[in-house]
């Protein structure tokens, strides 16, 4: 990361540190007032230590003749070398995340760019707004529009984006929604960026608990999900019960449905007619076996000193409810009492792990299956 030397940058620190506090972030460690980029050190309001560095600059009206009244900029500059392109840290993973805005002090608002639009970029180039962008921003507290660059001014190298951009003006306040929209969307299309910021897509009080437990976007967990095998057959299995869960909650005839999340104990138990009764959920195989769904009836594990103790025993639940959705590529279900399964012939007391979906005691209706105990 290549750094320059500044000063007279206490003001517009301070205003970020302010930012970043009044939006629920703990600064753990400021930035060395001197050099930019400025490396904030912080953890976020979803507890995730996180450095921000942050191309800062002094945003201000336009003070040069000939400009119009009421336009307002913010140069990208750092030192005096004007002669080159500079290249931009775009941070490489999430354990940092790289801004770029102009603080306006005297309107109290902050105006961001893309950063990977920006790099790399020439020192110095303005980023121009308008007196109504600024009066909107401090009204509405978040707002998106687009910017047509112009190559007028000078000779633009080939390097250099001139796309139409899309500019971010938000009050310090919402600085950590800021920081999850800049997460998800650095380097996207202007047209995808703009979208995102219109439909408040990244808010703070919109984040699942999941991702900032992971301090994770929605998006990459659910990559993670998909490309991990293992992941996605648990998850495979938590749709079938979440399925399972609709199905149970929409019979009328069940006064009560409890989900049972505990290792060792059935999905679910169920009220019916004043009595309750467990049910497990389990996938079938995705092949067909005697021409009907089977279920392959074991848990994953047994103890070394009762090798019978990977097979269910009729006692532990009542109903088995078969997910077909491996077969059928839909999510349905089909219902059974445990007694009338099928013994193992090798450990007493305990249900085969061969469970074929055939006719006999199967129905496609949980109460069907409580009604015949």
């Amino acid at each position: 990361m290549e750094r320059y030397r500044v000063t007279r940058k206490e003001k517009l620190v301070a205003f970020v540190v302010d930012a970043l506090e009044v939006s629920g972030f703990t600064v753990e460690r400021v930035p060395d007032l001197r050099m930019a980029p400025f490396v904030f050190s912080v953890l976020t309001p979803w507890n995730e230590p996180l450095d921000l560095i942050c191309y800062l600059f002094l945003a201000n009206k336009y003070k040069q003749s000939g400009r119009p009244d009421d336009e307002h900029r913010f140069q990208i500059k750092y030192g005096s070398e004007f002669k080159r392109l500079h290249d931009l840290f775009i941070a490489p993973h999430g354990g940092q995340l790289t801004l770029m805005f102009g603080v306006h002090l005297e309107a109290g608002v902050i105006v961001a760019v893309d950063p990977a639009m920006h790099n790399p970029t020439w020192f110095s180039r303005s980023v121009e707004f308008k007196a109504e962008q600024i009066e909107r921003i401090q009204q509405e507290g978040w707002i998106g529009w687009e910017r047509d660059r112009s190559r007028a001014r000078r000779h633009v190298m080939p390097q250099e984006n001139c796309q139409t951009e899309v500019l971010l003006g938000l009050r310090p306040e919402r600085f950590a929604d800021y920081v999850l929209l800049e997460r998800g969307s650095t380097g996207i299309s202007p047209g995808e960026r703009l979208l995102a910021i219109d439909k408040r897509s990244y808010h703070v009080d919109d984040m699942h608990a999941l991702e900032m437990l992971l301090a994770l976007p929605k998006q990459e967990i659910l990559d993670a999900i998909k490309d991990r095998r293992r992941l996605l057959v648990a998850m495979r299995g938590a749709a079938a019960e979440l399925h399972l869960l609709r199905v149970l909650k929409s019979e009328r005839e069940l006064s009560r449905v409890i989900e049972i999340d505990d290792d060792g104990q059935p999905d679910f138990e169920v009220e019916y007619r004043g009595r309750p009764f467990r049910i497990e959920c389990k996938n079938t195989l995705r092949r067909e076996r005697r021409g009907v769904p089977k279920v392959d009836f074991q848990k994953t594990r047994s103890s070394m000193s009762d090798p019978c103790s990977r097979y269910y025993k009729p006692e532990q639940f009542e109903i088995l409810a078969a997910c077909l959705h491996p077969v059928t590529d839909r999510w349905e279900f089909r219902f059974c009492p445990t007694r009338a399964l099928p013994p193992h012939h090798k450990c007493p007391g305990h249900l085969s792990q061969h469970v074929f979906v055939d006719n006999g005691e199967w129905t496609t209706s949980v109460t069907e299956a409580l009604a015949l105990l």
